[in-house]
C-alpha cells in the first residue's frame, strides 16, 4: 500500500518536476512510511511513497521492467497477484515478488484488457517511455483514490488531493458545487467532485490516458444488474456461502497479519470467523466505545441501532478474538474534530469518522493491514431504509431521510430538488428508474453503489492511511460482486428485514443472535451535544462569512441560542458545519 504522485509536461523536461512531486510525496508520508523516491523520465516525473506487505528488499517504486521502457507507480493490492503472473511468465523477465510487477507486466502486455483480470483494490499510473504515454486506472468501486489537476499545459496526481495543493497556483479555493453538494447530501459528497476547485478524481471503474494530443477518460467497469436477475433462494445461498469466505482467505495476503475492526455485527463477524483460524495465534479486534454508549437513545436513530459493545464481545468469545475496547473520551472531542477535517480533504461526511479515526490509531500500534466490512451492505441490501417506501421513493427519500442543511436562497434557490435530478439521471444514466417498486430498489441501490459506497471507501482509505494501515475490503472482490449484481432484490429483502440471503448463507459460521441482529452502524457518539453548541458557535463566528457562501445562518445560530440536547440530524448538521470551518483553516481554503 502506497502513496502515489506525478507529473506529466510535455513543454519541458521532466527533471524541472522533481521538486514539486518531491513536495506532493511529502505530503503523504503516511501513506508510506517505509520508502519513498522520484524518477524521471523524458516529460514525466514519478514518485511513490511506500508501505510495504510484499518482497520488502525487492519492491522499491517507481518500478520499471528491465528495458527502462515501462514505469509505474502504484497503491494497491490485487490478491490473485500470482495467479496472473504464471500467465505473464513467458513474456516478461520478473525482477521482484510484488504484485507492483505483475500489475506492470499486464498493463504492458495486454493493455485495457488487464483490468478486468486485476481481483483487488488499486490505483496506479503508468509511464511508456517509447510512446511517451500515461495510463491511469482506479479499481471497480474506488477502494484506492487518484486525485488529479490540469494546470498551465501539466498534469499532475497524487492518492490524496491535499497532495497536489502546493503544486497548484496560488491558494486553495473551494468548489462551489462540491461544497453545497456536501451541505446537502454529505453521504453522496466528494466523489464525482472534489472539494478543491480544479481538482478532480478520476472516478471508480475508470481510466485515464494521457497523450501528447490531450486527456482520454473512459469507463472500463460499472455496477450493472443483469435483466434476469436469480430468483432461486436455495442456489444463490449455496453460491454466496460459497464465495463470501473465499473472498475473505483471498484478501490474506502479504508479510503481515490482519487485524479486524469488530463491531458484532454480521459483516464484521463473518471477516473474523474465517480468517482467524488461518493467523498465527488469535487475531486482534478492534471495537469502538464512547462514554454512556449502553444508554443511547438506539429505536429513534436513524442508522445505529443498538450498541455494539455486548455484540463484539460475544464474536470475541465465540471465536477466540483477542479483543480491544478502544475508548473514545469526550474531553479531547474539539480538537479531534479539528484533526478529522485536517485528515479528510473531502470534508468529514459522518460523525462516525471519529470512530474511524480512533479505530485507526489503535490499530496501528500493533498491525499494518485492518479487515473491513465495507461494500457488504451496499452491494447486499444492507441498509434499513431500503425498507422505506418513503426513502426509496426517489433520492429526494433519502437526502430528507438523513437531514439537509439550510441552504442560501442566493445560493441556490432549491438544492434538494437540483441534487434529486442530479442522481435521478445518474442513475438513469445507468439504465434505472423509480417506476415500480422493484425499478426503485435498483435505482437506489445503484446509486449507493456509485456514490455512498465510494464517499465510505475514500473515508475508510483516508483514516487508515493517516495512520499508515492498509484496509483490505474482501466484499469488493470482483467475483462477489458478480454474484451480488445477479441477486434479485427479493432474496435479501423480505418479511421487513434486510441483507436476509447473506444471513442466510452464512449460517453456522457466525453466532446466531449475531446472524441474527438488525444492520446497525459504526457507532457514533450521541452525547456530543454540549462540545458541538460550544464549536459550532465558535465556526460561525470565525467562518461566518465563507459558511454563508452556502449556508442560510439564520437558522443555525437559532438553534445554537437553544438549550436543549440536538437531535441526531442536529448534531449531524452541526458536524459538518464544525468540520467546514476546520478544513478551510486546515488548508487555507478561500471561497469560490
Amino acid at each position: 500500500m502506497c502513496g502515489i504522485a506525478g507529473i506529466v509536461r510535455y513543454d519541458r523536461p521532466g527533471s524541472e518536476g522533481a521538486m514539486a512531486v518531491r513536495q506532493m510525496l511529502e505530503r503523504q508520508r503516511h501513506r508510506g512510511p517505509d520508502d519513498a523516491d522520484v524518477h524521471v523520465r523524458s516529460f514525466a516525473v514519478l514518485g511513490n511513497v511506500r508501505l510495504s506487505f510484499l518482497d520488502r528488499n525487492g519492491g522499491a517504486q517507481p518500478m520499471s521492467d528491465v528495458t527502462g521502457r515501462w514505469w509505474i507507480t502504484y497503491n494497491g493490492e490485487i490478491y490473485n497477484y500470482r495467479q496472473l503472473r504464471k500467465q505473464l511468465e513467458g513474456v516478461w523477465e520478473f525482477q521482484s515478488e510484488t504484485d507492483t510487477e505483475v500489475v506492470l507486466a499486464a498493463i504492458a502486455t495486454w493493455g485495457l484488457e488487464a483490468l478486468p483480470c486485476f481481483n483487488g483494490m488499486f490505483s496506479f499510473f503508468v509511464w511508456d517511455e517509447y510512446t511517451q504515454t500515461g495510463l491511469a486506472a482506479r479499481d471497480r468501486l474506488g477502494v484506492k483514490p487518484f486525485a488529479y489537476a490540469r494546470q498551465d499545459g501539466a498534469f499532475l496526481f497524487a492518492s490524496e488531493a491535499k497532495a497536489l495543493l502546493p503544486a497548484l497556483n496560488g491558494l486553495p479555493k473551494a468548489d462551489f458545487h462540491a461544497v453545497l453538494e456536501y451541505l446537502v447530501a454529505p453521504y453522496f459528497s466528494g466523489v464525482e467532485r472534489a472539494m478543491f476547485s480544479g481538482v478532480e478524481y478520476l472516478q471508480p471503474g475508470h481510466w485515464l490516458r494521457i497523450e501528447r494530443g490531450g486527456i482520454e477518460i473512459r469507463p472500463w467497469w460499472d455496477w450493472t444488474q443483469i435483466k434476469n436477475l436469480e430468483t432461486d433462494s436455495v442456489q444463490a445461498t449455496r453460491w454466496l456461502a460459497n464465495l463470501a469466505p473465499e473472498s475473505v482467505r483471498r484478501v490474506l495476503v502479504g508479510d503481515h497479519p490482519c487485524a479486524t475492526f469488530m463491531s458484532g455485527g454480521l459483516d464484521s463477524t463473518l471477516l473474523a470467523a474465517v480468517a482467524a483460524p488461518l493467523q498465527a495465534g488469535p487475531m486482534t479486534a478492534y471495537t469502538i466505545r464512547f462514554a454512556g454508549q449502553e444508554d443511547f437513545d438506539y429505536p429513534n436513530s436513524r442508522i445505529v441501532s443498538s450498541d455494539d459493545t455486548p455484540h463484539a464481545r460475544l464474536a470475541a468469545e465465540t471465536l477466540g478474538l483477542d479483543l480491544h475496547l478502544v475508548n473514545v473520551p469526550r474531553e479531547g472531542l474539539a480538537s479531534d474534530l479539528a484533526a478529522l477535517a485536517a485528515i479528510n480533504d473531502a470534508l468529514p461526511a459522518w460523525e462516525q469518522e471519529l470512530a474511524q479515526h480512533h479505530l485507526s490509531r489503535a490499530v496501528s500500534r500493533t498491525h499494518r493491514a485492518v479487515l473491513v466490512g465495507d461494500a457488504a451492505d451496499e452491494t447486499h441490501y444492507g441498509y434499513p431504509f431500503l425498507l422505506d417506501e418513503e426513502a426509496t421513493r426517489s433520492p429526494r427519500g433519502i437526502l430528507e431521510r438523513f437531514g439537509v442543511a439550510p441552504i442560501a436562497r442566493n445560493a441556490c434557490a432549491d438544492a434538494v430538488a437540483m441534487f434529486d435530478d442530479q442522481y435521478r439521471a445518474l442513475a438513469e444514466m445507468g439504465g434505472y428508474s423509480w417506476e415500480t417498486p422493484l425499478d426503485r430498489l435498483l435505482a437506489t441501490t445503484y446509486l449507493v453503489v456509485k456514490r455512498w459506497l465510494p464517499r465510505l471507501l475514500h473515508n475508510g482509505d483516508i483514516h487508515t492511511m493517516a495512520f499508515s494501515v492498509e484496509a483490505r475490503v474482501p466484499f469488493a472482490d470482483i467475483t462477489l460482486l458478480a454474484l451480488a449484481a445477479r441477486l434479485h432484490p427479493n432474496l435479501a429483502i423480505h418479511n421487513g428485514g434486510e441483507k436476509c440471503l447473506l444471513r442466510q448463507a452464512v449460517r453456522g459460521l457466525v453466532p446466531e443472535p449475531i446472524r441474527l441482529r438488525r444492520k446497525s452502524a459504526l457507532p457514533k457518539d450521541q452525547g456530543t451535544s454540549a462540545v458541538y453548541r460550544i464549536e459550532a458557535t465558535r465556526a460561525v463566528r470565525e467562518s461566518h462569512d465563507f459558511l454563508a457562501t452556502w449556508l442560510d445562518l439564520g437558522p443555525i445560530e437559532r438553534l445554537l441560542a437553544s438549550d436543549r440536547t440536538f437531535t441526531e440530524n442536529e448534531r449531524s448538521l452541526l458536524f459538518r458545519i464544525v468540520a467546514l470551518h476546520h478544513w478551510r483553516h486546515a488548508f487555507h481554503v478561500s471561497p469560490p
